[in-house]
């Protein structure tokens, strides 16, 4: 049985603080765990685009992207999954019917169905990217994951998808993924590629789409800040993402020398 160790962290609220930057006590962490040998890994909502910046400051060349659609392994490319063109039109055009935007998260960019869009432009500017205006990219051409701005009542009022569903990233919208993909799928096939076993797999996370990954880790550590559903689905709970919680998280485990 193989002993390859993988740590696996989210970004938004966990690897990165309220101002968007990665503390030096997880930086720190992460060089060590890699002279370790341990296989240090993000997974996150984001497309590379948007992960991009993170990915470079983490010095993190493994990475599941799109809420698991996108697996990449020494910064390539390993597997990669489209949403239903037929559903993805439709969501599209309800997004179009309401007044409100859509993101088309592709390999070759980040397509808006309008621009100018000031909620649009401030998620861009957090991740440090920008998207390019091309409505109804999402109509003629594959996508990874899509991105909806709707608020919790707008959600309620989208039709129902079979092959669609919806993990909401905060107030302001949607991820839009396949129905079965989770973070926890992602992180299986690259655990799967660097041939590490399922109990030795450790996941940082925060949000209602880092459940599924805390559940089926090895070791699920949820950030102090976390909501009660989200603490209850991991099994420790550390400091927030301001107060050292990775290097105090995998202190606390033993994967810290």
């Amino acid at each position: 049985m193989s002993a390859n160790k993988l740590v696996v962290f989210d970004i938004d609220g966990t690897l990165v603080n309220r101002a968007k930057h990665i503390l030096p006590s997880s930086l720190a962490a992460i060089k060590q765990l890699q002279q370790q040998g341990v296989h240090v890994a993000i997974a996150t909502g984001r497309n590379y685009q948007m992960a991009k910046a993170v990915i470079q400051a983490a010095g993190i060349h493994d990475y599941v992207l799109c809420t698991g659609s996108a697996v990449y392994i020494d910064d390539q490319v390993r597997a990669r999954r489209t949403l239903d063109r037929k559903e993805i039109a439709d969501l599209n055009l309800f997004t179009r019917s309401i007044g409100t935007n859509f993101l088309a998260e592709a390999t070759s960019g980040l397509y808006a169905d309008h621009l100018p869009d000031p909620v649009m432009e401030q998620l861009m500017a957090e991740c440090k990217t920008t998207a390019v205006a091309r409505p109804g990219y999402a109509l003629t051409n594959p996508i990874v994951q899509g991105l909806a701005l709707l608020t919790s009542a707008q959600e309620a009022q989208v039709p129902r998808y079979q092959h669609l569903r919806f993990k909401r990233f905060g107030p302001a919208g949607v991820d839009v993924l396949p129905a079965d993909g989770s973070k926890a799928r992602g992180i299986k096939r690259l655990a799967d590629e660097l041939d590490v076993q399922q109990q030795n797999i450790v996941a940082f996370g925060d949000n209602q789409n880092d459940k599924e990954m805390l559940r089926a880790a090895g070791i699920g550590i949820a950030m102090g800040h976390a909501d009660a559903d989200v603490r209850a689905a991991a099994d420790w709970v550390t400091a927030d993402s301001e107060s050292d919680g990775i290097e105090l998280g995998l202190r606390h485990i033993g994967w810290l020398k």
